[in-house]
């Protein structure tokens, strides 16, 4: 059998087939591939840092929250479980809290915006180094527009454009 699914079998002959009809299966051909999907594991990319020809399955993904009464625009592209990222994102906030970032000056808001950017980066790069390609933490508050953006989100045109280009469909649904 083929990476995929696909069988190298001609016609009628197909081992395959044949095993599937008659409910023989053997366990090596088996795969759940949704729950591998949904863990995060689509390919074995244990020698690379990012995976190299399944992006497709990493896509950007942008999350809006409300902080203090402002909307906070987190980006990602990582190819991580993203599954946690509320819990995250809600403990970030706390911890800039309590160090004193959420105190209503610009410099403090511009601080906090690259806090939470850092240790987005930290926690998910826990999972595998250099798993996170591309960080935005984009907050408005009181008439200033705040971004802080890492890896790609910053260096890649395309990306950029596409984060924008998200962000002005959220703001209008």
């Amino acid at each position: 059998m083929q990476l995929g699914g696909g069988c190298t079998c001609s016609g009628d002959e197909c081992i395959h087939t044949k095993k599937r009809k008659e409910g023989m299966m053997e366990k090596t051909e088996v795969r759940n591939m949704g729950r591998n999907a949904n863990e995060g594991y689509v390919r074995d990319d244990s020698s690379t840092a990012t995976r190299l020809l399944d992006k497709n399955w990493s896509p950007l993904i942008v999350r809006k929250y409300q902080m203090e009464g402002w909307p906070l625009f987190i980006s990602l592209i990582c190819d991580a479980n993203l599954n946690d990222l509320d819990e995250v994102i809600y403990r970030i906030h706390e911890e800039a809290k309590s160090r004193g970032f959420v105190n209503g000056k610009i410099q403090g808001a511009r601080n906090y915006c690259g806090y939470m950017s850092d240790k987005i980066k930290e926690h998910y790069n826990l999972e595998k180094e250099g798993v996170v390609e591309g960080v935005a933490v984009i907050w408005y508050v009181d008439k200033c527009f705040i971004s802080s953006c890492y890896g790609d989100l910053m260096t890649h045109t395309k990306c950029a454009i596409e984060l924008y280009g998200i962000l002005n469909m959220m703001t209008n649904i």
